[in-house]
């Protein structure tokens, strides 16, 4: 996978964004959801959950295949929403760091 200045980002740093980008968008789902402020909004932040989140799951597929990323981190994305995936995420790079 290439970045568009050229550089090369692997697989599990690109899963690493999305998983983060999609959980931003599911918070401010929840936040517009659970505060009742636009009808718009709250469509708008659904198709766009809807969306990111299959495109989540097909990226994290992806990974697990290649074996850059775990199953479990995949199953953490299906049961526990992006927000799950992004804190198992997380945790792995956080771990992978201490290693190092």
């Amino acid at each position: 996978m290439r970045a568009v200045g050229g550089s090369r980002v692997d697989l599990f740093r690109a899963v690493r964004i999305f998983s983060a980008g999609e959980a931003a968008v599911f918070a401010a789902l929840l936040v517009v959801w659970l505060g009742e402020v636009d009808e718009q909004a709250k469509s708008l932040l659904g198709l766009a959950h809807g969306i990111g989140w299959l495109l989540l799951c097909a990226l994290m597929y992806v990974a697990c295949l290649r074996r850059a990323l775990s199953w479990g981190v995949f199953a953490s994305a299906v049961l526990l929403t992006p927000i799950g995936s992004t804190i198992h995420i997380e945790l792995l790079e956080h771990r992978r760091r201490q290693v190092a």
